[in-house]
């Protein structure tokens, strides 16, 4: 939520983006169990990934990229509000934010040819 917060600080909008294709770019090591809860343990995300001649440089795909609606702070002075209510203003913003990318992605994930997902 620290950018939602920097940006009502700020008064900045947030502009929501999406872009089709990102997660083929790069492969993924499916790792042993026992590095998944080393992971979990660690609270950290151990991941190899590659692409093309097993190098991190990425595989040619296709991207798409869609902007979504702006999320506007709200126009009342942010310096007014307290603790909570920042807070408050700050979840409904990602709350804004997240249904936008679902919008986005719902309403052109058929242009990508991803309509079954």
């Amino acid at each position: 939520n620290g950018i939602f917060k920097l940006a009502l600080k700020h008064k900045l909008p947030i502009i929501p983006v999406y872009c089709f294709g990102a997660t083929k770019m790069l492969r993924r090591v499916q790792l042993p169990e026992f590095m998944e809860t080393l992971s979990r343990a660690l609270k950290i995300s151990l991941c190899l990934f590659f692409g093309k001649f097993g190098l991190p440089i990425p595989f040619r795909q296709k991207l798409m990229y869609v902007v979504g609606r702006a999320i506007l702070p709200p126009s009342e002075a942010t310096n007014a509000l307290t603790g909570e209510q920042f807070d408050i203003v700050v979840q409904e913003m990602h709350e804004k934010f997240c249904d936008e990318i679902v919008r986005i992605f719902n309403n052109n994930k058929e242009y990508y040819g991803w309509g079954d997902k």
